[in-house]
């Protein structure tokens, strides 16, 4: 057989017929859950994907993501901006997650001090203070959107520690504008019509964006003129230095709305599945409610204390694991390249899926299981994890360069809310929506039972 042929065959990937997606409507209409099960069980490690202009080739499991999460920075064999364009009207064209190449590498120097581990513990007060502050809102007998107001929470505690409290009075008008133009980024891509013309979805997001950078670029241009660090992330954004260079308000303001941006909408699924999964799991609860009055008392929680805790850090893992707000995403290859057998070639949009990897039984025991033991790693039965099957931060160089800021929120979340409230879930069952980002689909209703004050009230 000729080496003209042998390519034409590899190149022949696995996947369903034209007349065959029809099967997987509801996953091209915004709902991909299933889909990327089935297609997974169906074709195996590699499945091309899609119809008209928007066609994909998937890859499945953890060497498909360390393949595309280790690509050399220098040298690059997968680019990320191609496939990252759908973020571009909410993130804005400049900021560091849709940059490739020494742009990446530069931008994300710039962006690092602003996360450094002392700077992040800083924020804690802010993180309680404002989850208190949602927790206060609630009455004993009345039914609540929890999705909807720990979204409030982590909007108002993203924004206090970009900007300090400068614009704390207008966080909720920010949270409106970012959501309108959220909404549209979640769209399936099958759905999107980029083009900015009146009356259109994607209009009214680049409108709303514009109204958030109006914000922004008066508070930048503001700290420029009255240069006074407050320690939150913008002051370290506007005074970073990198190998003789700084960031230009350009790239300032993009990193700054998509820190809001991710901040607000990647954590604030996480927490809004964290409410519901631990209402479905009652045992976990009360291990987690027992481990915070063992090791906090009735001291308020500190970043020294809530790393004390280690179940609670073993709950935020499985709840990252089983319910990651990133479903997938992807890269498109520079050149032509091999994985499970097959030739994907150059040029190709190349997605790999965490929602589909962390549900692979071959990876995880028991994987639709929610157990936070699997993650106590002095438990007889523990299994590491393999390298790359666990990546709701994704993963190498380009790992999500807030991941520590929003693992600390969640865990202070979790203890606040076990510390403080008994709640009970009105619905048994809560699915999925969104492609961009897993949402808690018609949000997570709780009742009520109690509320008790925060340690050292009466």
């Amino acid at each position: 057989m000729g080496s003209a042929r042998t390519r034409a065959l590899v190149n022949r990937l696995p996947g369903p017929t034209p007349l065959g997606h029809l099967r997987y409507l509801k996953g091209l209409l915004g709902k991909p859950y299933d889909a990327l099960l089935d297609l997974h069980r169906g074709y195996g490690r590699v499945c091309a994907f899609g119809v008209g202009g928007q066609k994909y080739v998937l890859l499945f499991g953890a060497e498909a993501n360390e393949l595309l999460l280790t690509d050399s920075p220098r040298n690059p064999k997968f680019l990320s901006r191609d496939v990252l364009t759908l973020l571009i009207p909410v993130v804005g064209a400049n900021a560091m997650v849709v940059s490739d190449g020494e742009d990446h590498r530069r931008r994300r120097a710039l962006v690092r001090p602003a996360f450094v581990r002392k700077r992040i513990e800083g924020y804690v007060p802010v993180m309680v203070d404002e989850i208190h502050r949602m927790i206060d809102g609630w009455r004993p007998g009345h039914t609540v959107d929890a999705f909807a107001d720990v979204r409030s929470c982590i909007r108002r505690i993203a924004i206090r520690s970009l900007f300090g409290d400068r614009l704390k009075a207008h966080t909720d008008e920010i949270g409106r504008e970012l959501q309108t133009a959220l909404n549209y980024i979640n769209r399936s891509p099958f759905l999107r019509f980029d083009h900015d013309l009146p009356g259109t979805a994607y209009h009214r997001a680049m409108a709303a964006r514009e109204r958030v950078d109006r914000y922004v670029r008066a508070e930048i241009a503001r700290r420029r003129a009255e240069p006074n660090d407050q320690g939150d992330v913008l002051d370290a954004l506007l005074a970073s230095y990198f190998e003789g260079d700084h960031l230009a308000d350009l790239e300032v303001r993009d990193q700054v709305i998509s820190l809001i941006a991710s901040g607000y909408d990647s954590s604030s699924s996480a927490a809004g599945w964290a409410v519901y999964a631990l209402l479905k799991h009652p045992e976990v609860l009360r291990r987690v409610r027992e481990e915070v009055a063992w090791t906090a008392g009735e001291e308020p929680l500190t970043a020294e204390l809530i790393g004390r805790m280690d179940y609670i850090g073993w709950t935020v893992s499985e709840i990252l694991r089983l319910y990651t707000p990133g479903v997938l995403t992807g890269r498109t290859s520079v050149e032509d390249f091999e994985f499970g057998g097959h030739l994907i070639p150059r040029g190709a949009q190349v997605l790999y899926s965490q929602y589909v990897t962390h549900r692979m039984p071959r990876l995880w025991t028991d994987p639709l299981r929610f157990r936070p033991e699997r993650w106590n790693t002095a438990a007889p039965d523990y299994r590491e994890p393999v390298p790359y099957s666990f990546v709701p931060f994704g993963g190498g160089y380009r790992r999500c360069i807030g991941y520590a800021f929003a693992e600390l929120e969640l865990k202070l979340l979790i203890a606040e809310l076990a510390r403080r409230t008994d709640l009970a879930p009105v619905r048994s069952t809560v699915r999925p929506t969104g492609v961009a980002t897993m949402w808690p689909d018609g949000g997570v209703p709780v009742a009520v039972r109690e509320i008790r004050p925060p340690v050292g009230v009466g």
